[in-house]
């Protein structure tokens, strides 16, 4: 009878062991699990900050505030142009430069009011508005003469005259027949 005690003893200590090691095989597979989660969260985390710097990189180069960053026929930034100016702010700070703030159909008195606006934000950033050339200049700078575009147009003609495109065209230089 003793014999009977000690062997089903055995057994339950045996089972229990045997939950145990269960429990702790899951457990294990669980963090696992959420390592690999972790990678996937890291992941989209760079992705996004590359896509912050690239957004960040584009809208300093553009130095432009768009009409669509302001609401309808009022001198307040939208969403959009409230982020953009303060991505502006945060280059202002440290740089000197030209900053557009785009016209395009409104009211003198309403242009008047959307720079002020911007100068008045720009100042509450902590930015030095004397050395902010404010314009209604097109984004990006003053880009390339078009004589200088119309000459690179020229001289690829004259190098790929005579050959065919995929379409079938021939490509010609102007004084070509």
């Amino acid at each position: 009878m003793n014999l009977i005690k000690k062997n089903v003893s055995m057994k339950i200590g045996v089972v229990i062991e045997m939950i145990f090691c269960c429990i702790l095989i899951c457990g294990c597979y669980e963090t696992v699990k959420e390592r690999e989660l972790d990678k996937s969260l890291i992941n989209a985390e760079l992705v996004n900050a590359l896509n912050d710097t690239a957004m960040r990189n584009a809208i300093i180069s553009q130095h432009t505030i768009f009409p669509y960053h302001f609401a309808e026929n009022s001198d307040k930034l939208n969403e959009l142009g409230g982020r953009d100016l303060s991505v502006l702010a945060g280059y202002f700070k440290n740089n000197p430069g030209p900053l557009n703030v785009r016209r395009n159909n409104t009211t003198e008195e309403l242009y008047q009011a959307r720079v002020n606006f911007v100068l008045n934000r720009l100042k509450e950033a902590g930015v030095e508005t004397s050395r902010i050339s404010v314009s209604d200049g097109m984004p990006g700078g003053d880009g390339m003469p078009s004589e200088k575009v119309l000459n690179i147009m020229e001289s690829k003609n004259q190098s790929t005259q005579g050959k065919t495109r995929t379409s079938g065209t021939t490509i010609r230089s102007k004084g070509g027949q």
